[in-house]
């Protein structure tokens, strides 16, 4: 599998706090990672919300995470340990990985849908009255869970974290990156999308409506199609589901099977 993607040039675009170990996967099978972040985060405008749920964390029954950059302004900035009796509830397997790595004892994670509405399906977020949540995410975002976990009966503390920026490259650096080569290209939100096609214009955009994509969310697939993008594959989730997605459909097994299907198509 060491070379199983040799030759190809693909790009990762998830911040560059988070991108490490998925470049780093992807360059294990040979390929060229271009590491080019659609999202930069930045502490929250201000930081004394967020400094004064951290000084008092343990007041609280349940701390939830919408996002891996949510939980990472977290543990940057807590000042101590880990309460030993707070669960931490996460969306994906990667942040419930980080969590066990930090010693956090009870961590809620779905099991099969890592989003909001597979988190609000785990049992031990359906009885929610009387308890302090506090809610660590981004500036703004969205209402679901939030909404969701206060008609369950939670005394939530909404909490911004962390900052959305757009990307600190402009279309002539896009421009020139897509003239390097992109044999396939890593969106893992919605946002990045928005901010990738509003970067470009005129032949750019139409550029970018032809690559290739892998994304792993339905929402991020239906964001893709919004901007035109004709070439969308859905991928497992994490890392690993990431990266046997992109194996599977640049296998040579694939190739012969798209090949024999064509020339049964033309007979």
């Amino acid at each position: 599998m060491s070379n199983a993607l040799h030759g190809l040039r693909l790009w990762v675009t998830r911040p560059r706090n988070q991108s490490a170990p998925l470049i780093a996967t992807l360059r294990n099978t040979g390929a060229e990672v271009v590491a080019l972040p659609l999202l930069e985060i930045a502490p929250p405008l201000d930081p004394a919300p967020l400094e004064h749920a951290l000084a008092q964390l343990d007041t609280f029954d349940l701390a939830v995470f919408v996002s891996p950059s949510a939980f990472d302004a977290v543990l940057e900035r807590l000042p101590g340990g880990w309460p030993t009796q707070l669960p931490a509830a996460v969306m994906g397997p990667g942040s419930a990985l980080r969590a066990r790595e930090r010693g956090i004892a009870k961590i809620i994670a779905p099991s099969g849908q890592f989003d909001s509405t597979g988190l609000l399906q785990e049992p031990a977020l359906q009885q929610l009255a009387g308890q302090r949540v506090v809610l660590f995410r981004g500036d703004g975002g969205r209402d679901e869970l939030p909404q969701t976990l206060v008609q369950r009966g939670a005394e939530l503390t909404l909490i911004a974290a962390y900052r959305r920026l757009p990307p600190d490259f402009d279309e002539a650096h896009l421009r020139a990156e897509l003239a390097a080569g992109c044999d396939g290209l890593i969106v893992s939100s919605s946002e990045a999308v928005q901010y990738l096609f509003r970067l470009a214009g005129g032949a750019t955009r139409q550029q970018l409506q032809s690559v290739l994509y892998f994304a792993p969310h339905p929402r991020i697939v239906a964001a893709l199609g919004t901007e035109g993008a004709t070439r969308i594959e859905l991928t497992g989730v994490g890392d690993a589901g990431i990266t046997e997605t992109i194996l599977n459909h640049f296998s040579p097994a694939t190739d012969r099977a798209l090949t024999a299907k064509k020339t049964h198509d033309a007979g």
